[in-house]
């Protein structure tokens, strides 16, 4: 049956009124998406609390809540508390990376790739590329941009307590009144569409819990996988290392690629005392063959289970969705497609199921 002209109006009217309220309460929009993540991956904790009970007494949902935020926190802090130290004396390490050293360092590659450019005519006689790379580097690792950097961070801590506490406080809600979500979405939406909304909920709920629990796992299986093989072939800082990874590993796709650079970067700048074709070239090869191996378990067993299953969509898919969305709002967008698109999908099945495209979209949901 064709859609009529006062459903396209009434559909086309509420996107835009949508798209303004997103860009107007952006921050505000942001606090509760993240205390929905939360409230998602503390699900299955509120789950396992629920069959706790203490002589026939259940516990209330408040205190549910309490233990599912301070069991979240708890790990997250835990987190930090292994990887913050050595993140920070990584950091003031860079500040003090001798530029002659690196040059040092890379002295034989260096003028072996002078002499092919030469030879190929790639670079004029005059130019030198250890000055090009010395000055590359030290615009890399100048103290004063580390400096500001630093002192930018410090700036934003007021801002980081508010959202910090804003996004607590909003989590604790959405556990303790675990249908309180659901029921915003219910007075926000006009009664014809109510049962549309609630089969909207009950199929989106599970299938975005599963996401967000099985990344956060990918996070914490990748990180801990590169941390212990760069610890094996000899890395210095490789618990650093595997952490970053692991946080970058979060942006499909692109995110190993980041990771693996940057841990090349990090254990070469750990290891300028060693000769570069016996000692650094070697260990660089190790540390590239870790990051190969993990992303190819990562790749093989736990992208599947997440990507594709959890949300239900091809593999295909998934990556061009990945794609449009990094073209549209970058690393951001990458991000968040994912589960952007699973919400799309399900909304879609719900209003637009007349249309071919969306029947061959929702086919699997």
């Amino acid at each position: 049956m064709p859609i009529s002209r006062n459903r396209i109006v009434i559909i086309v009217l509420t996107m835009a009124l949508l798209a303004f309220m997103v860009w107007q309460f952006a921050t505000i929009i942001f606090y509760v998406f993240t205390a929905v993540i939360l409230s998602l991956l503390g699900r299955p904790i509120l789950k396992l609390l629920d069959k706790v009970t203490i002589k026939g007494w259940m516990l209330p949902e408040a205190l549910k809540a309490v233990l599912t935020l301070l069991t979240l926190f708890g790990l997250i802090t835990l987190l930090f508390t292994l990887f913050l130290p050595p993140l920070i004396e990584q950091t003031r390490a860079l500040e003090n990376v001798n530029v002659e050293a690196i040059a040092r360092g890379l002295e034989e590659p260096i003028a072996w790739a002078e002499d092919l450019a030469r030879r190929y005519e790639l670079t004029e006689e005059d130019l030198s590329l250890e000055e090009y790379l010395r000055t590359k580097v030290l615009s890399v690792v100048d103290a004063t941009r580390i400096s500001n950097i630093a002192g930018a961070i410090v700036g934003f801590t007021g801002d980081f307590f508010i959202a910090a506490f804003s996004v607590v406080f909003i989590t604790f809600f959405f556990l303790k009144e675990r249908k309180l979500p659901h029921q915003i979405m219910l007075v926000l939406t006009p009664d014809p569409y109510v049962d549309q909304v609630n089969r909207i909920v009950a199929t989106a709920k599970p299938l975005l819990t599963r996401y967000f629990v099985g990344v956060f796992i990918e996070v914490l299986l990748v990180g801990g996988l590169i941390s212990l093989g760069l610890s094996l072939v000899g890395v210095d800082n490789a618990l650093v290392i595997g952490f970053l990874a692991g946080l970058f590993n979060v942006i499909p796709y692109v995110g190993p690629i980041i990771g693996a650079t940057l841990g090349v970067v990090l254990t070469t700048l750990g290891n300028l005392n060693l000769d570069f074709y016996s000692g650094m070239l070697p260990l660089i090869g190790k540390a590239l063959a870790v990051f190969l191996v993990v992303q190819l378990v990562d790749n093989f067993v736990f992208q599947p289970l997440i990507y594709s299953n959890s949300v239900k969509a091809h593999p295909l898919e998934v990556f061009l969705v990945i794609l449009m969305a990094g073209s549209l709002a970058g690393v951001g967008g990458m991000i968040l497609a994912i589960p952007a698109y699973t919400m799309f999908r399900v909304v879609a099945r719900e209003f637009f199921n007349e249309f071919k495209v969306i029947q061959s979209l929702t086919r699997s949901l």
